[in-house]
Protein backbone atom coordinates (compact mmCIF):
# COMPACT_ATOMS: atom_id res chain seq x y z
CA UNK A 1 0.00 0.00 0.00
CA UNK A 2 1.26 3.49 -0.90
CA UNK A 3 0.74 6.32 1.55
CA UNK A 4 0.41 10.04 0.63
CA UNK A 5 3.62 12.04 0.87
CA UNK A 6 2.12 14.30 3.58
CA UNK A 7 1.52 11.28 5.85
CA UNK A 8 5.05 9.97 5.30
CA UNK A 9 6.58 13.36 6.11
CA UNK A 10 4.43 13.65 9.25
CA UNK A 11 5.50 10.18 10.34
CA UNK A 12 9.18 11.00 9.85
CA UNK A 13 8.83 14.22 11.82
CA UNK A 14 6.99 12.44 14.63
CA UNK A 15 9.66 9.75 14.74
CA UNK A 16 12.43 12.33 14.93
CA UNK A 17 10.63 14.12 17.76
CA UNK A 18 10.22 10.82 19.64
CA UNK A 19 13.89 9.95 19.22
CA UNK A 20 14.99 13.38 20.38
CA UNK A 21 12.58 13.51 23.36
CA UNK A 22 14.93 11.82 25.89
CA UNK A 23 17.81 14.09 24.85
CA UNK A 24 15.63 17.18 25.13
CA UNK A 25 14.37 16.09 28.56
CA UNK A 26 17.95 15.46 29.72
CA UNK A 27 19.04 18.92 28.51
CA UNK A 28 16.16 20.52 30.40
CA UNK A 29 16.91 18.55 33.56
CA UNK A 30 20.65 19.23 33.47
CA UNK A 31 20.16 22.93 34.15
CA UNK A 32 18.42 22.12 37.43
CA UNK A 33 21.56 20.53 38.91
CA UNK A 34 23.75 23.59 38.43
CA UNK A 35 24.77 24.66 41.94
CA UNK A 36 23.08 21.66 43.60
CA UNK A 37 24.54 18.83 45.72
CA UNK A 38 23.62 15.23 44.95
CA UNK A 39 23.74 12.85 47.95
CA UNK A 40 24.84 9.35 46.96
CA UNK A 41 23.95 6.70 49.57
CA UNK A 42 26.08 3.54 49.61
CA UNK A 43 24.72 0.40 51.30
CA UNK A 44 28.12 -0.80 52.51
CA UNK A 45 31.05 0.47 54.55
CA UNK A 46 33.89 2.47 52.98
CA UNK A 47 36.56 0.56 51.09
CA UNK A 48 34.57 -2.17 49.34
CA UNK A 49 33.47 -2.56 45.74
CA UNK A 50 30.18 -0.70 46.15
CA UNK A 51 31.98 2.23 47.78
CA UNK A 52 34.69 2.25 45.08
CA UNK A 53 32.21 2.47 42.23
CA UNK A 54 29.97 5.03 43.91
CA UNK A 55 32.90 7.39 44.48
CA UNK A 56 34.37 6.74 41.03
CA UNK A 57 31.11 7.42 39.19
CA UNK A 58 30.19 10.36 41.44
CA UNK A 59 33.46 12.12 40.56
CA UNK A 60 32.85 11.73 36.85
CA UNK A 61 29.15 12.57 37.15
CA UNK A 62 30.26 16.02 38.32
CA UNK A 63 32.08 16.41 35.00
CA UNK A 64 29.11 15.17 33.00
CA UNK A 65 26.57 17.47 34.69
CA UNK A 66 27.93 21.05 34.88
CA UNK A 67 27.73 22.69 38.29
CA UNK A 68 26.84 19.49 40.14
CA UNK A 69 28.52 18.57 43.44
CA UNK A 70 28.26 15.02 44.81
CA UNK A 71 28.52 13.81 48.41
CA UNK A 72 28.90 10.07 49.02
CA UNK A 73 27.44 8.81 52.32
CA UNK A 74 27.97 5.24 53.58
CA UNK A 75 24.96 3.74 55.37
CA UNK A 76 25.79 0.05 55.90
CA UNK A 77 23.55 -2.39 57.72
CA UNK A 78 20.87 -5.08 57.31
CA UNK A 79 22.19 -6.29 53.97
CA UNK A 80 21.81 -2.85 52.32
CA UNK A 81 18.17 -2.57 53.47
CA UNK A 82 18.89 0.53 55.59
CA UNK A 83 20.41 2.41 52.65
CA UNK A 84 17.62 1.37 50.28
CA UNK A 85 15.00 2.59 52.76
CA UNK A 86 16.75 5.97 52.99
CA UNK A 87 16.76 6.43 49.23
CA UNK A 88 13.20 5.16 48.75
CA UNK A 89 11.83 7.62 51.31
CA UNK A 90 13.81 10.61 50.06
CA UNK A 91 12.27 13.45 48.07
CA UNK A 92 11.93 12.69 44.32
CA UNK A 93 13.76 15.87 43.37
CA UNK A 94 16.72 14.04 41.83
CA UNK A 95 19.15 14.98 44.59
CA UNK A 96 19.35 11.57 46.31
CA UNK A 97 20.48 8.32 44.71
CA UNK A 98 21.91 5.09 46.09
CA UNK A 99 24.00 2.04 45.24
CA UNK A 100 23.00 -1.38 46.57
CA UNK A 101 23.52 -5.11 46.32
CA UNK A 102 21.16 -7.17 44.17
CA UNK A 103 20.65 -9.27 47.31
CA UNK A 104 17.85 -6.75 47.95
CA UNK A 105 15.84 -8.58 45.28
CA UNK A 106 15.82 -11.72 47.42
CA UNK A 107 15.06 -9.63 50.49
CA UNK A 108 12.02 -8.06 48.83
CA UNK A 109 10.68 -11.38 47.56
CA UNK A 110 11.05 -12.79 51.06
CA UNK A 111 9.40 -9.68 52.55
CA UNK A 112 12.28 -9.36 55.00
CA UNK A 113 11.67 -7.46 58.21
CA UNK A 114 12.44 -3.76 57.98
CA UNK A 115 11.88 -3.37 54.23
CA UNK A 116 10.14 -0.12 53.34
CA UNK A 117 10.84 -0.05 49.61
CA UNK A 118 9.63 -1.56 46.34
CA UNK A 119 12.46 -2.03 43.86
CA UNK A 120 10.05 -2.15 40.92
CA UNK A 121 8.89 1.42 41.67
CA UNK A 122 12.32 3.03 42.08
CA UNK A 123 13.84 5.36 39.48
CA UNK A 124 16.63 3.24 38.02
CA UNK A 125 19.68 5.05 36.68
CA UNK A 126 22.13 2.30 35.73
CA UNK A 127 24.54 -0.44 36.75
CA UNK A 128 28.30 -0.47 36.36
CA UNK A 129 29.28 -4.13 36.39
CA UNK A 130 28.23 -7.71 35.91
CA UNK A 131 29.27 -10.17 38.59
CA UNK A 132 28.41 -13.56 37.18
CA UNK A 133 27.45 -16.17 39.75
CA UNK A 134 29.85 -19.10 40.00
CA UNK A 135 30.74 -22.07 42.20
CA UNK A 136 34.40 -22.55 43.03
CA UNK A 137 36.60 -25.04 44.92
CA UNK A 138 40.21 -25.18 46.05
CA UNK A 139 42.42 -25.93 43.05
CA UNK A 140 44.57 -28.55 44.78
CA UNK A 141 43.11 -29.64 48.12
CA UNK A 142 39.47 -30.01 47.06
CA UNK A 143 37.71 -33.30 47.74
CA UNK A 144 35.05 -32.31 45.18
CA UNK A 145 36.91 -31.35 42.01
CA UNK A 146 33.98 -31.17 39.55
CA UNK A 147 30.36 -30.08 39.69
CA UNK A 148 29.35 -33.69 38.97
CA UNK A 149 31.06 -34.80 42.18
CA UNK A 150 29.21 -32.10 44.12
CA UNK A 151 25.88 -33.16 42.63
CA UNK A 152 26.56 -36.80 43.59
CA UNK A 153 27.96 -36.10 47.07
CA UNK A 154 27.25 -38.79 49.69
CA UNK A 155 28.07 -36.53 52.65
CA UNK A 156 26.95 -32.95 53.37
CA UNK A 157 28.80 -30.52 51.15
CA UNK A 158 30.29 -27.71 53.24
CA UNK A 159 29.43 -24.40 51.57
CA UNK A 160 31.00 -21.23 52.95
CA UNK A 161 29.11 -17.97 53.41
CA UNK A 162 29.65 -14.66 55.16
CA UNK A 163 26.24 -14.83 56.83
CA UNK A 164 22.53 -15.38 56.37
CA UNK A 165 21.18 -12.98 53.76
CA UNK A 166 24.54 -12.70 51.98
CA UNK A 167 24.75 -13.64 48.31
CA UNK A 168 27.05 -16.57 49.11
CA UNK A 169 24.48 -17.98 51.56
CA UNK A 170 21.51 -17.39 49.25
CA UNK A 171 23.22 -19.00 46.26
CA UNK A 172 24.37 -22.03 48.25
CA UNK A 173 20.95 -22.62 49.81
CA UNK A 174 19.01 -22.26 46.56
CA UNK A 175 21.41 -24.35 44.50
CA UNK A 176 21.65 -27.16 47.05
CA UNK A 177 17.87 -27.18 47.50
CA UNK A 178 17.09 -27.24 43.77
CA UNK A 179 19.56 -30.09 43.15
CA UNK A 180 18.83 -31.94 46.42
CA UNK A 181 22.49 -31.78 47.48
CA UNK A 182 23.13 -32.65 51.16
CA UNK A 183 24.48 -29.40 52.57
CA UNK A 184 26.05 -27.65 55.51
CA UNK A 185 26.35 -23.89 55.07
CA UNK A 186 29.05 -22.55 57.36
CA UNK A 187 28.89 -18.80 57.96
CA UNK A 188 31.59 -16.41 59.10
CA UNK A 189 33.64 -16.59 55.90
CA UNK A 190 33.78 -13.12 54.39
CA UNK A 191 36.23 -11.53 51.99
CA UNK A 192 39.51 -13.39 51.63
CA UNK A 193 38.65 -15.85 54.42
CA UNK A 194 36.22 -17.68 52.09
CA UNK A 195 38.73 -18.92 49.47
CA UNK A 196 41.38 -19.39 52.17
CA UNK A 197 38.94 -21.56 54.14
CA UNK A 198 38.56 -23.84 51.11
CA UNK A 199 42.32 -24.02 50.67
CA UNK A 200 42.67 -25.08 54.33
CA UNK A 201 40.03 -27.77 53.85
CA UNK A 202 37.55 -26.16 56.26
CA UNK A 203 34.90 -25.84 53.54
CA UNK A 204 34.26 -27.42 50.14
CA UNK A 205 32.49 -24.93 47.89
CA UNK A 206 32.12 -21.15 47.64
CA UNK A 207 29.19 -19.78 45.66
CA UNK A 208 28.70 -16.14 44.77
CA UNK A 209 29.96 -13.46 42.42
CA UNK A 210 32.93 -14.20 40.20
CA UNK A 211 34.71 -11.18 41.72
CA UNK A 212 35.00 -13.10 45.02
CA UNK A 213 37.05 -15.86 43.39
CA UNK A 214 38.88 -14.34 40.41
CA UNK A 215 42.00 -13.14 42.29
CA UNK A 216 42.54 -16.65 43.65
CA UNK A 217 41.74 -18.21 40.28
CA UNK A 218 44.48 -16.12 38.68
CA UNK A 219 46.88 -17.28 41.42
CA UNK A 220 46.04 -20.93 40.72
CA UNK A 221 44.64 -21.46 44.22
CA UNK A 222 40.94 -21.73 43.35
CA UNK A 223 39.12 -23.09 40.31
CA UNK A 224 35.59 -22.44 39.07
CA UNK A 225 33.52 -25.58 38.49
CA UNK A 226 30.15 -24.04 37.54
CA UNK A 227 28.90 -20.77 36.07
CA UNK A 228 25.53 -19.12 35.57
CA UNK A 229 25.67 -17.29 32.25
CA UNK A 230 28.03 -18.97 29.75
CA UNK A 231 30.70 -16.28 29.90
CA UNK A 232 33.70 -18.46 30.82
CA UNK A 233 34.98 -20.84 28.13
CA UNK A 234 35.39 -24.46 29.17
CA UNK A 235 33.36 -24.15 32.41
CA UNK A 236 30.05 -26.07 32.78
CA UNK A 237 27.01 -23.80 32.72
CA UNK A 238 24.03 -24.26 35.01
CA UNK A 239 21.62 -24.34 32.05
CA UNK A 240 23.40 -27.40 30.67
CA UNK A 241 23.10 -29.42 33.88
CA UNK A 242 19.54 -28.35 34.76
CA UNK A 243 17.08 -31.22 34.35
CA UNK A 244 13.91 -29.95 36.03
CA UNK A 245 11.79 -26.80 35.54
CA UNK A 246 12.88 -25.59 38.99
CA UNK A 247 16.55 -26.01 38.12
CA UNK A 248 16.01 -24.19 34.81
CA UNK A 249 14.16 -21.35 36.57
CA UNK A 250 16.94 -21.04 39.15
CA UNK A 251 19.55 -20.90 36.39
CA UNK A 252 17.66 -18.06 34.70
CA UNK A 253 17.22 -16.13 37.94
CA UNK A 254 20.88 -16.40 38.95
CA UNK A 255 22.04 -15.54 35.44
CA UNK A 256 19.87 -12.43 35.46
CA UNK A 257 21.15 -11.51 38.90
CA UNK A 258 24.73 -11.86 37.69
CA UNK A 259 24.09 -9.25 35.02
CA UNK A 260 23.33 -6.65 37.69
CA UNK A 261 26.13 -5.45 39.92
CA UNK A 262 26.79 -1.99 41.40
CA UNK A 263 23.20 -0.92 40.69
CA UNK A 264 22.23 2.72 41.16
CA UNK A 265 18.75 4.19 41.62
CA UNK A 266 16.73 7.07 42.98
CA UNK A 267 13.40 7.10 44.84
CA UNK A 268 10.12 6.53 43.00
CA UNK A 269 8.76 9.24 40.70
CA UNK A 270 11.86 11.36 40.29
CA UNK A 271 10.98 14.40 38.17
CA UNK A 272 11.20 12.97 34.62
CA UNK A 273 13.57 15.50 33.06
CA UNK A 274 15.89 15.30 36.09
CA UNK A 275 15.91 11.50 35.91
CA UNK A 276 16.71 11.77 32.20
CA UNK A 277 19.61 14.09 33.06
CA UNK A 278 20.94 11.69 35.71
CA UNK A 279 20.71 8.75 33.31
CA UNK A 280 22.46 10.70 30.56
CA UNK A 281 25.16 11.91 32.94
CA UNK A 282 25.64 8.40 34.35
CA UNK A 283 26.07 7.02 30.84
CA UNK A 284 28.47 9.80 29.88
CA UNK A 285 30.52 9.09 33.01
CA UNK A 286 30.64 5.31 32.44
CA UNK A 287 31.72 5.72 28.83
CA UNK A 288 34.37 8.39 29.46
CA UNK A 289 37.95 7.41 28.78
CA UNK A 290 39.06 8.83 32.11
CA UNK A 291 36.69 6.66 34.15
CA UNK A 292 37.47 3.58 32.06
CA UNK A 293 41.20 4.15 32.62
CA UNK A 294 40.70 4.58 36.38
CA UNK A 295 38.69 1.37 36.59
CA UNK A 296 41.29 -0.51 34.56
CA UNK A 297 44.11 0.68 36.82
CA UNK A 298 42.10 -0.55 39.82
CA UNK A 299 41.54 -3.89 38.01
CA UNK A 300 37.78 -3.32 38.00
CA UNK A 301 35.90 -4.47 34.92
CA UNK A 302 33.01 -2.45 33.54
CA UNK A 303 29.84 -3.82 31.97
CA UNK A 304 27.32 -0.96 32.20
CA UNK A 305 23.61 -0.91 31.53
CA UNK A 306 21.32 2.09 31.75
CA UNK A 307 17.91 3.34 32.79
CA UNK A 308 14.88 1.33 31.72
CA UNK A 309 16.99 -1.70 30.81
CA UNK A 310 18.06 -2.00 34.45
CA UNK A 311 14.49 -1.55 35.68
CA UNK A 312 13.25 -4.30 33.36
CA UNK A 313 15.99 -6.65 34.58
CA UNK A 314 15.08 -5.97 38.21
CA UNK A 315 11.39 -6.63 37.54
CA UNK A 316 12.26 -9.86 35.72
CA UNK A 317 14.14 -11.19 38.78
CA UNK A 318 11.30 -10.16 41.12
CA UNK A 319 8.79 -12.22 39.11
CA UNK A 320 9.56 -15.86 39.93
CA UNK A 321 7.51 -19.06 39.53
CA UNK A 322 5.84 -20.58 42.62
CA UNK A 323 8.57 -23.21 43.06
CA UNK A 324 11.29 -20.56 43.35
CA UNK A 325 9.08 -18.45 45.62
CA UNK A 326 8.69 -21.47 47.89
CA UNK A 327 12.45 -21.98 48.07
CA UNK A 328 12.95 -18.32 48.89
CA UNK A 329 10.34 -18.59 51.63
CA UNK A 330 12.31 -21.47 53.14
CA UNK A 331 15.50 -19.46 52.78
CA UNK A 332 13.98 -16.68 54.89
CA UNK A 333 13.47 -19.13 57.77
CA UNK A 334 17.09 -20.26 58.00
CA UNK A 335 19.02 -19.65 61.21
CA UNK A 336 22.70 -19.95 61.99
CA UNK A 337 23.73 -22.61 64.47
CA UNK A 338 26.05 -21.01 67.02
CA UNK A 339 28.81 -22.57 69.13
CA UNK A 340 30.44 -21.22 72.30
CA UNK A 341 33.99 -21.17 73.64
CA UNK A 342 35.09 -19.86 77.05
CA UNK A 343 38.52 -18.82 78.26
CA UNK A 344 40.64 -15.98 79.66
CA UNK A 345 41.32 -12.99 77.42
CA UNK A 346 44.95 -13.24 76.33
CA UNK A 347 45.18 -10.47 73.76
CA UNK A 348 43.31 -7.38 72.56
CA UNK A 349 44.12 -5.66 69.28
CA UNK A 350 42.87 -2.73 67.22
CA UNK A 351 41.09 -1.06 70.16
CA UNK A 352 38.98 -4.13 70.85
CA UNK A 353 38.15 -5.06 67.28
CA UNK A 354 40.09 -8.29 67.78
CA UNK A 355 39.90 -10.19 71.07
CA UNK A 356 41.68 -13.50 71.74
CA UNK A 357 40.99 -16.09 74.44
CA UNK A 358 42.98 -19.17 75.42
CA UNK A 359 41.00 -22.42 75.07
CA UNK A 360 42.65 -25.81 75.59
CA UNK A 361 46.09 -24.44 74.87
CA UNK A 362 44.96 -22.74 71.66
CA UNK A 363 44.37 -19.08 70.86
CA UNK A 364 40.94 -18.31 69.44
CA UNK A 365 40.43 -14.81 68.05
CA UNK A 366 37.07 -13.14 67.55
CA UNK A 367 36.30 -10.24 65.27
CA UNK A 368 34.24 -7.72 67.22
CA UNK A 369 31.75 -5.52 65.36
CA UNK A 370 30.67 -2.30 67.01
CA UNK A 371 27.11 -2.78 65.72
CA UNK A 372 26.60 -6.55 65.33
CA UNK A 373 28.45 -8.02 68.35
CA UNK A 374 26.59 -7.84 71.70
CA UNK A 375 29.09 -7.19 74.52
CA UNK A 376 28.52 -7.59 78.27
CA UNK A 377 30.74 -7.47 81.35
CA UNK A 378 29.20 -8.90 84.53
CA UNK A 379 25.81 -8.84 82.84
CA UNK A 380 25.91 -5.18 81.78
CA UNK A 381 26.09 -3.95 78.20
CA UNK A 382 29.45 -2.37 77.39
CA UNK A 383 31.58 -1.00 74.56
CA UNK A 384 34.64 -2.79 73.20
CA UNK A 385 37.08 -0.79 75.31
CA UNK A 386 35.54 -2.20 78.53
CA UNK A 387 36.94 -5.69 77.89
CA UNK A 388 40.40 -6.22 79.43
CA UNK A 389 43.11 -8.86 79.32
CA UNK A 390 42.58 -11.41 82.09
CA UNK A 391 38.79 -11.35 82.04
CA UNK A 392 37.07 -14.67 81.42
CA UNK A 393 34.87 -14.39 78.35
CA UNK A 394 32.47 -16.64 76.46
CA UNK A 395 32.40 -16.20 72.70
CA UNK A 396 29.18 -17.10 70.89
CA UNK A 397 29.89 -17.38 67.17
CA UNK A 398 29.18 -19.46 64.04
CA UNK A 399 32.71 -20.89 64.07
CA UNK A 400 36.04 -20.27 65.80
CA UNK A 401 38.04 -17.26 64.64
CA UNK A 402 35.05 -15.55 63.03
CA UNK A 403 32.95 -12.55 64.01
CA UNK A 404 31.34 -13.09 67.41
CA UNK A 405 27.59 -12.78 67.80
CA UNK A 406 27.96 -12.26 71.57
CA UNK A 407 30.84 -11.86 74.01
CA UNK A 408 29.97 -12.28 77.66
CA UNK A 409 32.76 -11.50 80.14
CA UNK A 410 33.35 -11.61 83.89
CA UNK A 411 35.99 -9.82 85.85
Amino acid sequence: MKYPRSILVSALVAGAVALNAPAQAADKGTAYFNGKTLTWIVGSAPGGGHDFFARLIARHLEKAIPGLTTAVRNRPGAGHIIAANIVYQSRPNGLTVGSFSTGLVYAQIQNRKGIRFDLAKMSWIGKAQSDWRVASVAAKAAEFKTIEQVLNAKRPVKFSASGIGAGSYNDAFLFATAYKIPRQIIVGYSGSSAPLGMMRGETDVLMGGMSSAEEYVRAGQVKIILQFGKVLPGIPDARDIAKTPVQQALSTMMENQGKLSRITTGPPDVVPERLAALRAGYKQALTSKQLIDEARRAKRELDPLYGEDVRKAIVAILNQPPEIMGMLAELSKQKVEMVTHTGPVSEIKREGRRIAIAVGGKKLTAKVSGSRTALTVNGKKVKRKAIKVGMTCTFTWPRPNSEAKKIDCKG
